[in-house]
């Protein structure tokens, strides 16, 4: 089964080699204290920065997935107010999520249609008193990609900017200056099986934690960077994840030449749609910009979609289905690394004779 699902998806086909080569080297069995971990962990750091240009100060810790991330920012970084900037349903569930440690945040929807710069400028919304800003850089339940800059939030200034790049880290190039904490998980473009998130933290973000002070949490941020000072992990890791992690970084290009691999494939399939005058399905995002390469969001008719998903199962193809306010009336197609050319090829195959 070829899977186009938005995560999890397609393990990319160089994992079962590596998985095979973790367990014949003993790598499933290491304990997470031993200096083998401790040189696995300070070598997939230094390689995910060099692979993907992460600032050398920038520090990057292991987590369960990018949903603990929501909660370590909230418990370890939030100080008094967050401002929830969102347009899905990932977004609204990390405000809301907040609200468990963080009552006073303030909750700031905009439309799926529209840039996330162009809504700052045009609103009034009074969000100078919040400490940390909360972003969604790649919305996964309707397709939407943002573009992260700083300056859009001069009105806080003494704010960190915290950003969930779960359905874009490992596929395109951010732009990790921009803000102070990046997070995702491995089952996206990483190309892995399910079961560990990313989390990376600027020096601000640490001065943050280390301003609030608190080590009451087992995964409070100021106790998982004493751990990381020793190429450690805060609680037992996923470390056949880790290790997968650091050998697929080794393997893939660096991020400039696997974005430009992304939007190719985004492209090609774009061009694909293009070709037809009268279709059963279009662009949920009218705006191409707009538009998350790695996660292609069509709409179209609901009968016709659930047609379309039993059509493809037949063929060996799983499409995403829709999420949120758009499970009805969408399907999702994800564009993860981990997907060639020729898959790309084979799913055009697919439309060619099925219709669109």
């Amino acid at each position: 089964m070829l899977s186009f699902y938005p995560g999890p998806s397609k393990v990319h086909p160089i994992g079962l080699e590596f998985i095979q080569e973790a367990y014949r080297n003993g790598i499933v069995s290491v304990n997470h204290r031993s200096k083998t971990f401790e040189n696995l962990y300070q070598n997939t750091e230094a390689v995910l920065k060099e692979k993907w240009n992460i600032p050398s100060d920038y520090h990057i810790y292991f987590v369960s997935s990018a949903t603990e991330a929501w909660e370590i920012v909230s418990h370890s970084l939030v100080l008094e107010q967050s401002a929830h900037f969102f347009n899905g349903a990932f977004g609204e569930k990390w405000a809301f999520y907040n609200d468990f440690w963080n009552p006073n945040s303030i909750k700031i929807p905009f439309s799926e249609q529209v840039h996330l710069s162009e809504f700052i400028q045009n609103s009034d919304i009074d969000f100078s008193n919040s400490d940390t800003i909360c972003l969604v850089q790649s919305e996964t339940s309707n397709g939407t990609g943002q573009t992260i800059r700083r300056k859009d939030f001069s009105k806080s200034s003494n704010a960190i900017i915290a950003v969930d790049a779960t359905s874009s880290m490992g596929g395109i190039e951010l732009p990790w200056i921009e803000a102070d904490v990046w997070f995702a998980s491995v089952q996206k473009c990483m190309g892995l099986p399910a079961g560990m998130g990313i989390l990376i933290c600027s020096p601000m973000a640490l001065e943050r934690a280390h301003k609030k002070g608190r080590k009451n949490k087992y995964n409070d941020l100021l106790f998982m960077e004493e751990n990381r000072q020793k190429h450690q992990t805060h609680l037992t890791p996923n470390v056949l994840s880790i290790y997968l992690l650091n050998q697929m970084t080794h393997y893939l290009p660096n991020i400039k030449n696997t974005e430009i691999e992304t939007l190719a494939k985004s492209q090609v399939f774009e061009d694909f749609l293009n070709n037809f005058d009268n279709k059963s399905c279009d662009f949920l995002i009218k705006e191409p910009l707009l538009r998350l390469p790695t996660v292609l969001t069509f709409s179209g008719n609901e009968t016709w979609i659930k047609e379309l998903h039993k059509a493809s199962e037949k063929e060996g193809i799983t499409l995403g289905k829709g999420y949120g306010k758009f499970k009805n009336n969408t399907f999702r197609i994800a564009n993860f690394p981990s997907h060639t050319q020729e898959d790309f090829h084979q799913l055009i195959q697919f439309f060619t004779h099925y219709g669109i």
